[in-house]
């Protein structure tokens, strides 16, 4: 079984044995949390958003309201202090990973304006608010924020027409790679669909599927919309950015 898998089952086991409220101290890949089924209990998650990633699970007895539900996280914007460096989103993440924080405690970043909003563990927040002072050479300061401070992602919408619905096939159109290029980067290991690493070139996409193409981007298949005259596929993906 998925470490994580397991992980989230345990949790279930609590919640079921000590007829209580079971938050996970780690941040789970969305992924790993759809359909979660058992008899005579509940799911509640949180994350950064409504699209982000990575969310935080609650297990509890059927019978109890989502009212007591209080998630240990706390929402943060970095403020960048230097006008005169940019900073990405990965400048922002390896900087926060480099003080020791692991990676599952903290969810989702988003950079927007120059500004940089996350999520972590509450028992996290003044470690990284005491340590985080640089990024690269530029001084930082962090504030705690409410939930409604933090920004929707922003996307794009795109027209995008297939032969087929095989992973390989969009990654092409995707990417402006050649297919036997697209095939190639998919058997890297450089793609995802629904946040889990996907090798099989011929893998059909769905509706609704996120899929993370290194380097590219992220995108989520939103529609079908018809066949060309020639029997290809009309799709409309956004593209997050």
């Amino acid at each position: 079984m998925n470490e994580n898998l397991e992980k989230i089952e345990n949790y279930i086991k609590l919640a079921e044995k000590t007829d209580t409220i079971i938050y996970s101290n780690q941040f789970f890949p969305v992924s790993q949390l759809n359909n979660l089924k058992y008899s005579g209990i509940k799911f509640s998650f949180k994350g950064l958003n409504e699209d982000c990633e990575k969310k935080l699970l609650a297990t509890y007895p059927e019978y109890f309201s989502e009212e007591y539900i209080h998630f240990p996280v706390k929402y943060f914007k970095i403020i960048k202090k230097s006008k005169f460096i940019t900073l990405e989103h990965k400048h922002y993440l390896g900087n926060i990973i480099a003080l020791g924080i692991k990676r599952e405690i903290l969810g989702d970043l988003i950079v927007k304006n120059d500004e940089c909003y996350g999520i972590i563990l509450e028992n996290m927040f003044d470690f990284l608010k005491e340590n985080l002072l640089r990024i690269n050479s530029s001084p930082v300061e962090i504030i705690e924020i409410k939930e409604d401070e933090v920004p929707q992602n922003e996307f794009k919408e795109l027209n995008v027409i297939l032969s087929s619905l095989r992973l390989d096939s969009l990654v092409s159109e995707l990417t402006n790679l050649s297919r036997s290029s697209s095939v190639n980067y998919i058997d890297l290991g450089n793609v995802q669909v629904n946040y889990e690493i996907q090798r099989e070139k011929n893998y059909r996409i769905s509706i609704g599927d996120t899929v993370i193409i290194k380097k590219y981007g992220k995108f989520k298949i939103e529609e079908e919309n018809g066949l060309t005259k020639k029997d290809k596929v009309k799709l409309i993906v956004r593209k997050y950015i």
